[in-house]
């Protein structure tokens, strides 16, 4: 019962129509690191800290149209992973076509970088997500089966089974040269900061 009223404040939280902020605060992933939702209630992050410096480790995880991807896989890219609590919340909404946006209207100052989207929402569930939101030029990455990527990288959430807003930028041999995660699930990372990261290592 707690589980499904914590479920329902995150779903719930805010407006669909309302604007969420872009902050610049980052946190540590990984075991005993917490986030909140709207100041008032911690969640617990599990896993292994990913940090800078650190090769993405290689979790087998399943694109939105199924097909199997591998994040040690050497693609010649730098990759930018936005990683999403659930597609079902407002705040994910925002976070999602806003990245998409930013991909339609950059295309040519961004080639060389492969964006990715990746949550614990079943590819189904993706699926349905871009089809609504009309979102192009992202490859979306279910982490609904094993949970391998939260546990791998220190972005679960203890209590949903979900993972913590964040981003993450790894150059072409899959070093992490950037994180932000948020301290705050009702803020959006700062994609612009990313950005230019991932463009200083191409």
């Amino acid at each position: 019962m707690k589980k499904l009223t914590i479920l329902t404040a995150l779903f719930l939280s805010g407006n669909v129509f309302a604007q969420f902020t872009t902050t610049d605060e980052n946190a540590n992933f990984g075991q005993k690191q917490v986030v909140t939702l709207e100041k008032t209630t911690t969640f617990n992050l599990s896993g292994e800290a990913l940090k800078v410096g650190d090769y993405m480790p290689s979790m087998q995880l399943v694109t939105s149209d199924l097909k199997a991807f591998d994040t040690s896989d050497e693609a010649q890219k730098v990759k930018i992973y936005s990683v999403l609590t659930s597609v079902d919340t407002p705040v994910c909404v925002q976070q999602a076509i806003d990245l998409s946006k930013f991909v339609e209207e950059h295309k040519a100052e961004l080639k060389g970088i492969e964006f990715l989207a990746i949550s614990a929402d079943t590819p189904f569930a993706q699926q349905r997500f871009q089809k609504e939101n009309n979102l192009k030029g992202i490859t979306y990455l279910s982490d609904s089966s094993k949970h391998q990527f939260g546990m791998k990288t220190g972005s679960q959430i203890e209590e949903l089974g979900l993972l913590t807003r964040s981003i993450i930028v790894t150059d072409k041999n899959n070093k992490v040269v950037y994180t932000q995660r948020v301290p705050e699930l009702t803020t959006i990372p700062d994609l612009e900061s990313a950005v230019k990261v991932a463009q200083a290592n191409q």
